[in-house]
């Protein structure tokens, strides 16, 4: 199955429901991922199946490619793929399942630690980012959070602001 088909397969399966809209990665010509946010979903939808290729790219660019796509409902609820579309795209993220409130996710960037010298070191790395999921719990926040099988699987992500 190509990923164009693979794209519109998902869209017949979520079509029915209430969509908010739907969130595109896509890789510019200058090598960016952008993030777009569209409301009109049944437009966009039919942009894409007669814009893009099998492969997702740019019929008329093909240094333009989209690279992930999720869905948004007005009830709220996704699944994991979806939350970290939103978790790039700047959205705290969090699961109705977890057990204590006020409890998220988020993308933390520019880390820094102290090592045991006491000086402050900036993770500047060029070729794999200074990006990671932190997680915000009851008890501080915990950098590097790790997504259980459970998390991965789940379908009740939500945006939390």
């Amino acid at each position: 199955m190509t990923r164009k088909e693979e794209f519109m397969k998902a869209y017949e399966a979520v079509k029915d429901r209430e969509l908010e809209g739907i969130t595109l990665l896509i890789r510019m010509p200058t090598g960016e991922i952008e993030t777009i946010l569209n409301p009109k979903v049944a437009e966009k939808v039919a942009y894409i199946d007669k814009t893009y290729n099998d492969d997702l790219v740019h019929a008329n660019c093909d240094k333009i490619q989209i690279e992930n796509y999720g869905f948004d409902f007005t009830d709220d609820e996704m699944d994991f793929g979806t939350a970290l579309i939103n978790l790039k795209a700047g959205h705290k993220v969090s699961r109705k399942g977890w057990n204590g409130k006020g409890q998220y996710i988020e993308l933390a960037e520019n880390i820094s630690y102290q090592n045991m010298d006491g000086c402050v070191v900036n993770c500047d790395h060029k070729s794999i980012g200074n990006k990671a999921i932190a997680f915000v719990g009851t008890s501080g926040v915990q950098m590097g959070w790790l997504a259980s099988q459970a998390d991965m699987l789940a379908e009740d992500w939500v945006i939390v602001e």
